[in-house]
């Protein structure tokens, strides 16, 4: 394997708030204390071309670009105020910023950097993963695709939508796994002897078996059908119910945009079954114009997520977010060391110590 000897890490426009954080945890390790954060010159033309200007050396040094698909309403928070100009803010569109990343690997490649990898921990198009109509494409694998021809030479992301999304990327790629940082916040934070899981659907007995594995706690399932074609999916039954009656419920999901199926289900549930949801979480919180507002007006008491994508602008108490970055800094570190990301999983508790003395 060859060796690199410079680690440089760069940050895209709108992921400055967590690459930041990266930042921190990595000059934490040895021999990373003097470790420097570098930002790309970033121009809009008038025509709305984008230049990228790398104003660093990088010739020869192991490179990774951190760029979240971060949609428009995450930039705000995601930028850094002293580079971004707050009047260009609500131009930073999800298409803009894979754009941004696009040319920044070329401008990487084409100053002779020695190994690019690209950080995306919210993966782009991640739902995009299957031909389920006539004629659409299938936008991850496209993605995968564009990443390479760019000129990445590896990819590292978080919690993929679906694991076949790995298979799309045409060069090595590593999916880290937030869940155990978001289930270590609940013991941390609340009784395991109180809580229970649930499931709303079967595509959500994965997520829901995992947690309950972690905190040790019971599980229910919702039997969800849907009877006609033009009906709405009905809750029939909770297989489990008499397990978690009297807990405090959680629903845990990789991802939340509209929060429009899961608050339907939580009303559900509050009507048929007398059954309270007082936790939602989930590793990307993308929550689209009003999705916070409608999970809080069905009785949730807390959502929890992670910093794959920058904190909402006006996110309040109610929302807690787990930060990522020490899991991203490890896996940046045994990449560029040329250790496995796999052992990162079996050093949990390193993790957790940085998580609860950096970002609590």
């Amino acid at each position: 394997m060859e060796a690199y000897d410079r680690l440089m890490l760069f940050t895209g426009r709108t992921s400055y708030y967590l690459t930041n954080k990266i930042i921190k945890v990595l000059r934490q390790f040895p021999g990373m204390q003097g470790l420097e954060l570098y930002e790309p010159e970033v121009i809009k033309f008038a025509n709305e071309n984008l230049k990228v200007k790398i104003t660093e050396s990088v010739r020869g040094a192991d490179v990774f670009i951190v760029q979240t698909s971060a949609p428009s309403w995450h930039a705000p928070t995601g930028i850094n105020p002293e580079k971004v100009d707050p009047e260009d803010v609500e131009e930073l569109s999800l298409s803009e910023n894979i754009m941004e990343l696009l040319i920044t690997i070329d401008a990487l490649r084409g100053a002779s950097a020695g190994r690019i990898t690209v950080v995306t921990p919210y993966y782009p198009y991640a739902r995009s993963d299957k031909k389920d109509e006539p004629r659409i494409s299938i936008s991850a694998r496209l993605m995968g695709q564009m990443l390479k021809e760019a000129g990445a030479d590896r990819v590292l992301t978080v919690n993929l939508h679906a694991l076949q999304i790995q298979g799309f990327v045409p060069t090595p790629c590593d999916q880290l796994d937030a869940n155990p940082l978001i289930a270590d916040y609940f013991s941390r934070h609340h009784d395991k002897n109180d809580l229970a899981v649930l499931a709303t659907d079967a595509g959500g007995v994965k997520w829901a078996t995992k947690y309950a594995e972690m905190l040790q706690c019971p599980l229910a399932v919702c039997d969800k059908r849907r009877w006609k074609d033009n009906e709405d999916p009905e809750i029939r039954n909770v297989i489990g119910i008499e397990e978690i009656k009297g807990k405090q419920v959680a629903i845990f999901d990789d991802e939340v945009l509209t929060g429009g199926t899961m608050t339907s289900a939580i009303e559900a549930l509050q009507n048929r079954f007398d059954l309270s949801v007082n936790y939602v979480s989930c590793v990307h919180g993308v929550f689209a114009k009003g999705a916070i507002d409608r999970i809080k007006d069905a009785g949730v008491q807390q959502i929890v997520t992670t910093d794959t994508l920058p904190p909402l602008k006006d996110s309040d108490k109610s929302v807690h977010t787990v930060s990522t970055a020490p899991l991203l800094a490890a896996a940046i570190r045994n990449i560029h060391t040329g250790k496995s990301v796999t052992q990162i999983f079996k050093q949990p508790n390193l993790l957790l110590d940085v998580q609860v003395g950096l970002f609590s």
